[in-house]
């Protein structure tokens, strides 16, 4: 088969062939293109077939379905590209496949998932925001893979970790996290010692977007009540019972994250019961990475000049 521009149309339209082996001889030479960018601008412009061909690929035989979906994800690294995506309702339609189990490569349906949801608009559609009796399904789905196969080899849903991060940034996600009785915020923060390098930044950069927006949502107490949770976050940076994290970009969230809490009322008179001061003090000292210096240099400028305040309020209880 031939790769030039004006046999593309030709490549495309074998996608949909009844042949099996016709359609797996396509898959793969779209595939091959899809891994530089310029295949992908040569595909650019047929985007519109092409996207809709893929897409109809994923639930076909196993190696046509990876062949197809391997494109789906390099493709959707384009900002346009993932944007066409998100209009064909890609967020969802990965949940069904990954709930149904109609395609068996859910690694690359979760990484074409972490993807779309870079933008808002795919995020909303994760969330199924304003249906109702379906809002937050997918996401329940979705995190019940992800905290029921930690430390799986391979670990199918260490991906899920950078889509959590994403839908984070939006408040409704946040609230959902959040939600009384389900434990999320628990199963987020047991994962910042997982093997997996995704997971532990993943989650680490989620718990820091829960933090950062705590009082204007309305959720601060419910993260200050999880105080299990708070001590998860402060250990990888303190290194108390167990040694810091090594990665500098987990290190920073989760100090980033205790700034924003000791940044409130509330969250200082909290964190100065689990003696974060002392702790944070401790794991300073043996800190090197600057953007980590800087977020617990913050803290510790905080909690000095309400210090008096604080310690008064401790006591008197």
């Amino acid at each position: 088969m031939a790769t030039g521009a004006d046999d593309l149309g030709d490549v495309i339209a074998f996608l949909s062939d009844s042949r099996a082996e016709v359609r797996k001889m396509a898959a793969e030479l779209v595939a091959g293109l899809t891994g530089s960018p310029e295949g992908i601008d040569k595909l650019k412009g047929k985007s519109g077939s092409l996207l809709a061909a893929l897409l109809r690929l994923i639930a076909d035989a196993p190696d046509i379905s990876r062949s197809a979906l391997t494109s789906l994800v390099n493709l959707s690294q384009d900002e346009r590209l993932m944007q066409e995506l998100v209009e064909s309702h890609v967020p969802s339609r990965c949940i069904d496949y990954l709930r149904d189990k109609t395609c068996p490569h859910q690694d690359l349906l979760v990484m074409l998932l972490s993807n779309v949801t870079m933008s808002e608009k795919g995020c909303k559609d994760l969330l199924q925001l304003g249906k109702d009796n379906l809002e937050g399904f997918n996401m329940a789905v979705l995190l019940k893979m992800f905290t029921a196969e930690v430390e799986s080899q391979p670990d199918t849903f260490e991906h899920v970790a950078a889509i959590l991060t994403n839908v984070s940034r939006l408040e409704k996600a946040r609230q959902m996290l959040l939600e009384p009785g389900r434990g999320l915020l628990l199963a987020l923060a047991s994962q910042l010692r997982s093997e997996s390098l995704l997971r532990r930044r993943g989650c680490a950069a989620t718990l820091r977007n829960l933090c950062l927006r705590a009082e204007e949502d309305k959720t601060l107490p419910l993260i200050l009540a999880e105080r299990e949770v708070l001590l998860a976050m402060l250990e990888p940076i303190c290194g108390m019972s167990q040694p810091k994290d090594a990665d500098e970009v987990v290190r920073e969230s989760l100090a980033e994250a205790v700034l924003l809490l000791v940044n409130t009322e509330e969250g200082r008179k909290v964190m100065w019961e689990l003696k974060a001061p002392e702790m944070l003090r401790k794991g300073y000292e043996m800190e090197e990475d600057p953007g980590v210096c800087e977020a617990m240099e913050r803290t510790a400028s905080i909690f000095l000049q309400n210090s008096g305040q604080v310690e008064e309020e401790v006591e008197a209880q």
